[in-house]
Parts: C-alpha cells; sequence; structure tokens
C-alpha cells in the first residue's frame, strides 16, 4: 500500500522502507551526528548560549530532543507531518532566549540544525540503498519533512512565547535578573539603588552559588528548595535567588558563616539531581560579581566530573588555570606522570593523598580507610612508573595528578596519538 507524504507523491514501499531504515539509524543517536549538529547550533547561537555552562547544556538538550522527536516521528509515519516538539527542554531554552532578548537566536539555531540533518540524512540514505527511484522519493521525503518540522517548530515556539510574553516581562525573578544582569555587566547602577531592588544589602561580603540540574529533566521547585536550604546551612545573613534558566538558579549568600564544601552538601542531602558550584566570598558589589564569575567557572569545570556535586572555586582554581590551555596541560600531565598516567587509578589517587598529606603514609592509611602496608606497596608501584624520582619534584606530581583526575580520558593519550 502507497504511503502518501505530505504535499508529496506516494511513497513506494520500498521508498518507505528506506525512511524508516534511516530514521532508525538517527534513533540510535550516532555520535557523529550528534556533535555535528551541536557544534551547527552552537556556532549559530548567540552569546551567553554557547558559553555559559549551563545554557550550553540545555541547548544541547532541546537540540538532542528535536533531533529524536523527529526521527521517531518519520519513522512512524514517513508520509505525514511530525508535529512541532514543546517538551520542557526545548521550551526552557527557547523562554531563555526570550527573556534575554535574543529570541531571534532560536529560529537562527532551528535552520543551523537543519542543514546539517539533511546533510545526514542524505548520506545515510545513500549508504543504504542505490535504487536511484527509491533513493529519490526517500530523500524528497526526508527534505519535506525536516523542513516543515523546523517550520511547525518556529511557528509553535512564536505562539508560545507570545501567550506567555506578559508573564515573562512582569515575573519578580525577571526584575531581579535584569537587575543581576547590569551588575554583572559592570553597568552604571549604584550600590544603594541595586539593593533596593533586589532587596538584598550589597555592602555586605557575597558567595556566590550556581545551582543545576539535568538540562533534560529541569525541576525549579527543587531549585528553588535547595537554593533555600544554603541559607541554614551556611548561617548566611540573607539570600537572593534569581532564576537563570529553565535548569539552574543563581544565588548569593550575604555573610555566610561557614560555605564550606561540608555545609552545602548537608543542605542539598535531600535533592539528589541538584549540583553546586561555588564561588569565593568577596566584599561590595565587586565581590558580588567576582564571586558569581568565579562560581561559574567551576560549574563549567564541574562539566568533566558529573560524579561530583559539589565544588567551590577555592579548591579548583589551580586546574582551573591549568586547563584554560588542556593540549598544554595534557602535555604536562604526560611529561610528569610517565606510564603512571596510564596506570590504574588506584595507583594514582593514593599517591594523590600521600602527597596531600604531607607525604605521610600513615595519615594517607587513614583517610583511604587501607593499611599501611598496602599504601607503602602501591607507592614503590606507582614512583616505578614516575620517570623522575618523587622526591624534589612531589609538587609538579602533586600538580599533574589532580590535573589527571579533571581529563575526560586517560590523562597521557592525547600526547602519545599525536
Amino acid at each position: 500500500m502507497a504511503i502518501v507524504p505530505d504535499a508529496g507523491e506516494p511513497l513506494s514501499p520500498q521508498a518507505a522502507d528506506l525512511v524508516r531504515r534511516i530514521a532508525r539509524v538517527f534513533l540510535d543517536e550516532p555520535a557523529d551526528l550528534m556533535d555535528q549538529v551541536q557544534a551547527a547550533v552552537s556556532a549559530a547561537a548567540d552569546e551567553p548560549l554557547r558559553s555559559e555552562p549551563t545554557l550550553a547544556a540545555e541547548v544541547a538538550a532541546s537540540t538532542r530532543a528535536n533531533v529524536l522527536h523527529w526521527a521517531a516521528g518519520i519513522l512512524a509515519d514517513p508520509g505525514g507531518r511530525v508535529p512541532a516538539n514543546l517538551s520542557p527542554e526545548v521550551l526552557g531554552i527557547a523562554r531563555e532566549a526570550f527573556r534575554r532578548g535574543i529570541e531571534q537566536t532560536v529560529y537562527t539555531t532551528y535552520h543551523a540544525g537543519q542543514n546539517v540533518v539533511w546533510a545526514y540524512w542524505m548520506r545515510t540514505a545513500f549508504s543504504l540503498s542505490s535504487d536511484p527511484a527509491v533513493l529519490r522519493q526517500a530523500l524528497e521525503a526526508g527534505s519535506r519533512s525536516v523542513s516543515a518540522f523546523v517550520d511547525d517548530m518556529v511557528a509553535a515556539l512564536s505562539e508560545q512565547l507570545r501567550r506567555e510574553r506578559a508573564e515573562l516581562a512582569r515575573g519578580s525573578h525577571a526584575r531581579r535578573f535584569e537587575v543581576v544582569s547590569l551588575i554583572l555587566e559592570s553597568a552604571p547602577i549604584t550600590t544603594a539603588r541595586a539593593s533596593s531592588q533586589l532587596g538584598y544589602d550589597l555592602r555586605r561580603r557575597h558567595t556566590a552559588a550556581v545551582l543545576w540540574t539535568d538540562p533534560r529533566h529541569p525541576d525549579q521547585a527543587v531549585l528553588a528548595q535547595a537554593a533555600d536550604a544554603l541559607g541554614p546551612a551556611t548561617r548566611a545573613r540573607q539570600v537572593l535567588t534569581v532564576i537563570a534558566s529553565s535548569s539552574s538558579v543563581w544565588a548569593w549568600l550575604a555573610a555566610a558563616a561557614d560555605t564550606g564544601t561540608s555545609a552545602i552538601t548537608a543542605a542539598i542531602a535531600q535533592h539528589p539531581a541538584v549540583r553546586v558550584a561555588a564561588g569565593p566570598a568577596g566584599p561590595g558589589i565587586g565581590g558580588f560579581r567576582r564571586s558569581h564569575f568565579d562560581a561559574v567557572a567551576t560549574q563549567r569545570l564541574m562539566a568533566r566530573r558529573p560524579d561530583l556535586r559539589v565544588a567551590r572555586f577555592a579548591d579548583v582554581q589551580l586546574v582551573a588555570l591549568a586547563l584554560a590551555d588542556e593540549q598544554r596541560a595534557r602535555e604536562f600531565v604526560a611529561r610528569t606522570l610517565g606510564p603512571l598516567a596510564d596506570a590504574e587509578a588506584e595507583l594514582r589517587d593514593t599517591l594523590c593523598v600521600y602527597i596531600g598529606e604531607q607525604f605521610s603514609a600513615a595519615r594517607a592509611a587513614r583517610v583511604l580507610y587501607t593499611h599501611r602496608n598496602t599504601i607503602l606497596n602501591r607507592l614503590q608501584r606507582a614512583e616505578r612508573l614516575l620517570p623522575l624520582p618523587l622526591a624534589g619534584h612531589g609538587l609538579d606530581v602533586g600538580v599533574a595528578l589532580e590535573i589527571a583526575q579533571w581529563l575526560g580520558t586517560q590523562p597521557g593519550s592525547a600526547t602519545r596519538d599525536r
């Protein structure tokens, strides 16, 4: 039975089958497809959608959701029109672009993604069939479908944001976000005026925090609860919170007495999906600004460590500086650690703790809950793999081990592959 695509000729059974086979390739989420689409969308996006970690992650989640939604739709109905996808991750980043006055970037990124998807569709079609008639129909169906989907998405998002325009502009979080943005941009707004508009005393010392969840499952209620819990946990005099995106909140703690990792971890203990990056305390409106930027830098670094729920800039600033030039950092790690860079993680972890405990095997054993003799055995094995003796090179080795913990792949591989 022929399948009639929207505004096109009937699809033959063979062409419909090819369309479904191509769609299944897309649904397998091939890495090269997703990488290419994400790169094109990111390049077409305005700032800060490219550089701010949470926003970049939300753009990526929205892009992935749309590609999979479209592929599932054309798989189910090769000749039909795939309905628009207004899922939370898609609406969330569109709202954020609107709230920041860069809604046009949404439409630009959709067309950038469309071009990549269409090119991948063509390559996949030619890899799966050599029948000219079948290929022609499958290519036409794919082109028509992805083009119509993007047009429908742009129209649906425009209509949704038009309906929400007044609410987005009037909300208290929108007003706070506007004032905070002026502060972060070093706009000429006085401390007194900003404090009055925020209801937050900017003359105090401030510790900034960024709280976020998986952009594929945004939950502002949970984020708000976690942000509120930071106040009593850190014994802050005041807490200012601003919705930064659908999956993140910015917070500032005024005159907090305890901003250690333990206090922050305790505050979010009831919210396992929430992660927190904290900046250092700083006085006045300048400290408010600097602490936030350091918290964002920490958050960006935490993208390398999905296992890490809480981090402070004070604890990672050395690594942040080192990874500003990742290739040089990898070369330093490979050169300093030698074969140890690719050895079992247990050896590197033990040596890292040993150095952190001022080269005390006894203290390292207590930290690792391991017998001292076991620690000594691991240390001997680790030292045999180092290019230079640990004595006299402990600082370099310690820094290299710390950096290695944050690198996403085996730390020495990038250098040796070149």
